[in-house]
């Protein structure tokens, strides 16, 4: 089916299962010139009647971050067009279906009042080369990514220059899925493993260029088992032709001592057309965590999910960007954060 404007909102839960379903929402930011890099993310589920808020921000080097946990709205439904989502402080809006939107934010610690608008359009992972590499896992209902452009103000609350309010202007990236979320139980016991890693999870880079933008979904162990005949990856290019898929993706980490933290990337991207990029990512500006990846437990962390971002360049072209290059660590640790 092809996405339609009822698709930027939130969507029914599938009949027959009582495990939590959840429209997720997520919009990158990283303007170099303005020492500010963040993710907003909004966890929203109909069938359990409630939401999720966050934003986990960088600014100056220093982590601020605001989340919170409240009832969804009682009319906000299946593919209504509401005119904000959010908890209070934090609030989504849809200004204009796949093309404008709105993410504000009146918090102790900071603030601001981002427009988000369409670079490239957008990309439904449905139309992945081989299917959609997300398509076996906790029940995916649907799953499109958008190149943006980011603009608007941001006010630090706190630090050396407080109170002082900062044009920010870059390009973004975003993501909207709808979805049964981690509705496989955690193992029992997890304790023998301390805080050594088991596994490289997923990687998902959103490599921003000038002219182009490059996204990837895929395993950054090439072991990884998959179910069924699940496509092992999956992502798209966008640039003034619009979006399509690519053929291929991989992603190498260089981790810190820790085996957690990220120090460095080599990531290539073959088209259809059989162009090979390779992406070398440069200065690493900051690094955060997507850090309410859980179930309706909120004590329990479900998926180590880090946000670093940096400079990238393209070693076959010269082409340089940014943006940000999220990842996964199995298991979480610690597994329950208090």
């Amino acid at each position: 089916m092809p996405l339609s404007p009822a698709d930027e909102y939130l969507h029914r839960p599938p009949p027959g299962t009582d495990a939590l379903w959840s429209d997720n929402f997520w919009f990158s930011v990283c303007d170099r010139d303005a020492d500010v890099y963040g993710i907003n993310h909004i966890h929203a589920s109909l069938s359990h009647g409630y939401l999720r808020a966050s934003a986990f921000y960088v600014i100056d080097g220093v982590p601020v971050q605001w989340a919170s946990r409240r009832p969804l709205l009682a009319d906000i439904g299946p593919a209504t067009p509401f005119e904000s989502l959010g908890d209070g402080k934090l609030s989504y809006a849809v200004e204009a279906p796949f093309a404008r939107y709105r993410w504000q934010l009146d918090a102790p610690r900071f603030g601001f009042d981002l427009t988000f608008e369409d670079r490239f359009g957008v990309f439904d992972y449905a139309d992945c080369f081989g299917g959609n590499p997300l398509g076996a896992y906790e029940g995916y209902g649907g799953h499109y990514e958008q190149a943006l452009s980011c603009s608007g103000e941001l006010e630090a609350r706190g630090g050396p220059r407080a109170g002082e309010r900062r044009e920010i202007r870059c390009w973004s990236h975003r993501d909207h899925s709808w979805t049964h979320r981690f509705e496989r139980p955690g193992p029992w016991d997890v304790r023998h493993r301390r805080t050594q890693a088991e596994s490289w999870g997923h990687f998902w880079p959103s490599v921003q260029l000038a002219d182009r933008h490059l996204n990837a979904f895929g395993w950054m162990s090439p072991s990884q088992p998959l179910p069924g005949d699940t496509p092992a990856v999956g992502g798209w290019i966008g640039d003034a032709d619009g979006t399509r898929p690519l053929r291929s993706a991989t992603c190498v980490p260089r981790l810190e001592e820790d085996q957690r933290t990220a120090m460095a990337f080599d990531m290539t991207f073959e088209t259809t057309g059989g162009e090979v990029l390779t992406v070398r990512t440069g200065r690493k500006h900051a690094h955060t965590r997507n850090g309410l990846m859980r179930d309706e437990n909120d004590a329990e962390v479900r998926l180590d999910c880090h946000e670093p971002f940096f400079d990238f360049e393209v070693l076959e072209t010269g082409e340089r960007g940014y943006g940000v290059v999220e990842y996964s660590i199995h298991p979480p640790w610690p597994r329950y954060r208090y």
